[in-house]
């Protein structure tokens, strides 16, 4: 389409009659490159300035990647963020708006290969495939997420006992039926709902993923049918 646009700017300008029908053909062409820009541009951002952040598209990613990576695009997309910029081809640092960090695939500006990043369209138009950087150190990210390093390949450590000491007394644990159905279930939720960041509370811990949080669960609906047994 480019090769066309630019045959028919080049018989434009010396003044060439390219004919009804090429002018048509170039009128639709360029009628289909901003419908197709619209489109991808509704799909990331939705109409209108931008100003909150859409639906991700992880694909098939795990949940505690997708969790992790949308902490850091909240962190980035503050006011009060560090500055993320880019350097263009002449080696110009440019900033990059905290905005761009909003859209779906806002996971794409992440990746290390370039042809990803540029199929994210910015909020102000433009593709481009530079590799962003964040003005702020490694340790002050990690701080404002609350992530933990990485520890090499390590099985990772979960502290179930501050988990455990988060459920005492609750009076949704009491509520909790350990006969019934679903009741690993609803204690599952339970760990999610005091272990996450509340109004209600202080408790920042990290839970594990389903399958182990479903085998931590499990003792303790079995730990409850007992004691429940005992009076």
């Amino acid at each position: 389409m480019l090769l066309v646009l630019a045959i028919w700017g080049a018989a434009a300008l010396n003044g060439d009659d390219i004919g009804a029908a090429a002018s048509v053909a170039v009128i639709a062409l360029l009628a289909i490159a901003a419908c197709v820009a619209a489109y991808w541009r509704h799909f990331q951002y939705g109409l209108g300035i931008v100003e909150t952040k859409r639906a991700p598209v992880y694909g098939s990613s795990r949940r505690s990647t997708v969790e992790t990576l949308e902490k850091l695009f909240d962190y980035l997309g503050r006011r009060t963020a560090p500055a993320t910029y880019y350097y263009d081809r002449k080696g110009m640092r440019r900033p990059v708006h905290r905005r761009h960090f909003y859209g779906r695939l806002r996971g794409l500006l992440l990746s290390e290969v370039a042809s990803d990043r540029a199929i994210v369209l910015p909020p102000h138009g433009f593709w481009f495939s530079a590799q962003i950087y964040v003005d702020a150190e490694p340790e002050e990210i990690i701080r404002a997420l609350k992530v933990r390093p990485s520890s090499g390949g390590r099985p990772k450590e979960y502290d179930y006992e501050a988990m455990l000491l988060a459920l005492i007394e609750h009076p949704d644990l009491r509520e909790i039926d350990p006969e019934k159905y679903g009741a690993e279930t609803a204690v599952m939720d339970l760990v999610r709902g005091r272990c996450a960041p509340s109004d209600d509370h202080d408790n920042d811990i990290r839970v594990p993923e389903n399958t182990r949080l479903r085998e931590f669960a499990n003792k303790i609906v079995a730990a409850v049918k007992i004691n429940r047994g005992a009076d």
